[in-house]
């Protein structure tokens, strides 16, 4: 699918162009699979700093089966990237919880001073708008920390009953723990309030 001009321009500033013809596999797959290949990230006995973060950007806002493929990347490759995927558009980011673990997740909320003056400062980074959503499977049960509306674990997460959106992060730190892997979503701030 690369166009001979992108694949020309590309070659001319000294970037590596390797064409895989399996149709099995998106673009995104095949990212992947290589950054994977070219890591550490398999070695699991490695120190955290040694692991690899992968920040996905142009993952949403396009088209809607583009967006799913993004979303199954991350319980295709979670686990292989020790949950260090994370998918980004200028609007929303997204990252699979693991089933079974205590997630503990804080987020950068960044206040950037164009100068010293209170007007002036401005909330960029992941904002406090959150959700989980059970993607692929109902997740019996979900409880948190950190959140306008904690779940206590009572209640399952699942499409055609509740699914937690629109919900507020309160505390710097949220504490998540699922019986099934959760995608964790964020808005985005960009700009002023």
């Amino acid at each position: 699918s690369l166009r001979s001009d992108v694949r020309d321009h590309y070659e001319k500033l000294g970037v590596n162009v390797e064409r895989d013809k399996c149709q099995d596999t998106n673009d995104l797959d095949k990212c992947l699979q290589t950054i994977l290949a070219r890591s550490d990230t398999s070695n699991e006995a490695a120190d955290d700093d040694k692991k690899t973060n992968v920040y996905i950007y142009g993952a949403f806002g396009g088209r809607f089966d583009q967006e799913m493929a993004s979303i199954q990347a991350l319980y295709r490759w979670s686990d292989a990237f020790s949950y260090r995927l994370m998918l980004y558009s200028d609007e929303t980011s997204a990252f699979l919880l693991p089933a079974g673990v205590m997630s503990e997740v804080t987020l950068a909320n960044i206040i950037e001073n164009d100068d010293q003056s209170e007007v002036a400062k401005r909330q960029v980074g992941e904002g406090v708008t959150c959700g989980l959503i059970p993607i692929g499977c109902r997740c019996d049960s979900v409880t948190t920390t950190g959140l306008k509306w904690n779940l206590d674990g009572d209640v399952p997460l699942e499409f055609g009953g509740l699914v937690s959106t629109s919900n507020r992060i309160v505390e710097d730190t949220v504490t998540v723990q699922s019986s099934q892997p959760l995608v964790f979503t964020t808005e985005m701030i960009s700009r002023g309030y």
